[in-house]
């Protein structure tokens, strides 16, 4: 075989041993699996590693697809390396579902994959077809299901170097702005004979791209622009995902007083919450200099847009959205840089400009800003405070209890919705991995993601806040099962209203004046009584507790701690009141 100089061997037998040898030289852990007639290869194939002692990926046994992809997510989000999974031909990655797009719009670097149905004649060549059924997944374009929620995808063909796509694939995935990638495989051509080895690069030997400064004339300009504001404002989003970032914003915010806002989009813990500057600042409409990090969206155009004469800067590795069509933002500088080298860089020539006018300027915003943060915390406590009076619990309620009982390292996933901005803001997350949402507009996100949190962080507590609705959507039974089954539990608690707010709230909004508000018909919005959420835990060897009295919300979700710390998931689903009355 034609090979480059710098290309490494691998003992094989077939191409699937490459495959899987690239993929765990390429940084992948876990290869979440559901099963399929056509994708027997990389059950052989990692078998075979684990006992040669060669690299591969642990095959970890899922029983639903988007589950198993969720579960690729909540893994990479915590370690920031690729993670896999693979499904059964065309409908496995049908089965994908809501989970390809939560992929995409969160920009998470995960092998997709997905077995192809054989078209050799049977017999003629190892792999061929051999079961009616398989004239049933030919589809014309199997790869064309997925095409516009990746980065790139491939079809493993006779003329590939298989451990180079793998490669290749993955150096797309990790390079920024990072996404999916997606690689359907051939049962014939997985199963090809080599000869007893491969040659192929690794991820790395290929090269990952590296972080882009900032041009040294943007990173003067916006310093400038900062140190003479009157009412600046730094949107973030998406920027956490870098830890750096998180430290150089902290500085940055630090040195001149730069209040912090983010948008329900926010996806990572990218500035403490319980800092005096978050939260804090002015609307967006009255800022005079506004900072875009890592943003896709961070106010409604018009209604909320800043002022004519408003700089704007706006930082990030695709800062115009090229993954978004219509966008209607506006800024004077896009600059196509990382936002920590960025920071960096806006703070050593902000530094160079502060005379006794901005540094007296910049004193009274920072006295400001604390003031207006203990007024928050206050009124936070008092709505609390009066919510533990009332002998229902409210999101409100299990919202603080919740936050109590977390550690600072505890993982927190939020896909909470109605209650979602009590459980950010009871939470108190400080440190960089420790509170994450999906990054999509997909429900059902939460209990995969965190079963993949739990697997990769094992000594980490991960919990899952949740609405009732993204909770159903999530398949949670799969999600359960898997994390009992894999000894990586987590606790779910379930904000129980019966309803949608989509078809509540929505409704509402959209048709205040409608006949169906007015007649309070809130068909397809309500589903009301809801099922018992507890029993899935109980179902699949877990602790499960439905709670309908605000003085058993606390001791509940303690013992529901406790008993993923003893190995056990756990669900606690609290009844709290929905949008409209029911």
């Amino acid at each position: 075989m034609s090979t480059d100089n710098f290309w490494q061997t691998c003992k094989t037998d077939e191409w699937s041993d490459a495959v899987v040898a690239a993929m765990k030289q390429g940084g992948i852990d876990h290869l979440f699996f559901v099963s399929g007639t056509e994708i027997n290869f990389f059950q052989e194939a990692i078998a075979k590693a684990e006992q040669r002692g060669t690299p591969a990926p642990k095959l970890v046994t899922m029983v639903h697809e988007s589950v198993a992809l969720n579960a690729a997510l909540g893994s990479t989000m915590i370690s920031g390396r690729p993670a896999a999974a693979i499904v059964h031909v065309d409908v496995g990655t049908f089965h994908y579902g809501a989970a390809l797009h939560t992929a995409w719009r969160g920009g998470y670097p995960v092998l997709i994959m997905g077995g192809t149905g054989p078209r050799a004649f049977p017999g003629s060549m190892p792999g061929a077809r051999d079961s009616l059924v398989q004239w049933h997944q030919e589809p014309r374009d199997q790869n064309g299901i997925v095409r516009d929620y990746t980065k790139a995808d491939h079809r493993l063909e006779h003329q590939d170097n298989p451990g180079l796509i793998v490669s290749r694939l993955l150096q797309i995935a990790m390079s920024e702005a990072r996404g999916p990638v997606y690689l359907s495989i051939p049962r014939e051509t997985a199963m090809l004979r080599t000869g007893g080895e491969s040659h192929f690069p690794t991820a790395a030997q290929l090269g990952i791209a590296r972080p882009v400064a900032p041009a040294p004339e943007d990173a003067r300009d916006i310093a400038r622009w900062l140190v003479n504001a009157h009412n600046p404002l730094v949107f973030v989003e998406r920027s956490g995902r870098d830890p750096a970032a998180v430290a150089e914003l902290v500085r940055l915010s630090e040195l001149l007083a730069l209040p912090i806002a983010e948008n329900a989009g926010a996806d990572r813990m990218n500035f403490p919450h319980t800092h005096a500057h978050f939260g804090t600042g002015a609307r967006s409409r009255d800022a005079d200099v506004l900072l875009m990090l890592d943003v896709v969206a961070p106010f409604i155009p018009g209604r909320e847009s800043p002022p004519a004469n408003a700089k704007i800067a706006w930082i990030g590795t695709d800062p115009v959205q090229s993954r978004y069509k219509t966008m209607e933002y506006r800024a004077d500088i896009w600059s196509p840089a990382n936002v920590a080298l960025t920071l960096r860089a806006v703070h050593a020539e902000a530094e160079k400009l502060l005379d006794k006018s901005a540094l007296d300027r910049i004193a009274l915003r920072r006295e400001k800003l604390a003031t207006r943060k203990r007024e928050i915390d206050a009124d936070l406590e008092q709505q609390a405070a009066e919510a533990a009076k009332q002998s229902r619990p409210n999101g409100c309620y299990v919202a603080h209890e919740l936050g109590r009982l977390l550690s600072p390292e505890a993982v927190l996933l939020n896909d909470a919705i109605s209650n979602a901005d009590f459980v950010r803001a009871y939470a108190h997350r400080q440190t960089s991995g420790s509170y994450f949402r999906s990054g999509g507009s997909s429900g059902g996100w939460g209990s995969g993601a965190a079963f993949g949190a739990k697997l990769t962080a094992p000594d980490r507590d991960v919990v899952l806040a949740s609405g009732d609705g993204y909770f159903m959507f999530g398949t949670p039974m799969a999600a359960l099962w898997a994390a009992n089954y894999h000894k990586a539990p987590y606790l779910s608690v379930v904000f129980v209203n019966g309803s949608y707010s989509t078809g509540t709230t929505g409704l509402k909004r959209m048709y205040p004046q409608g006949v169906a508000v007015g007649s309070d018909n809130y068909s397809g919005g309500i589903f009301d009584p809801p099922p018992d959420f507890a029993k899935l835990a109980e179902a699949n060897g877990g602790y499960g507790r439905m709670v309908t009295e605000t003085a058993d919300v606390a001791p509940a979700l303690e013992e529901g701690l406790r008993q993923t710390r003893k190995g056990s998931p756990a669900v606690i689903a609290v009844r709290v009141p929905g949008p409209v009355p029911v």
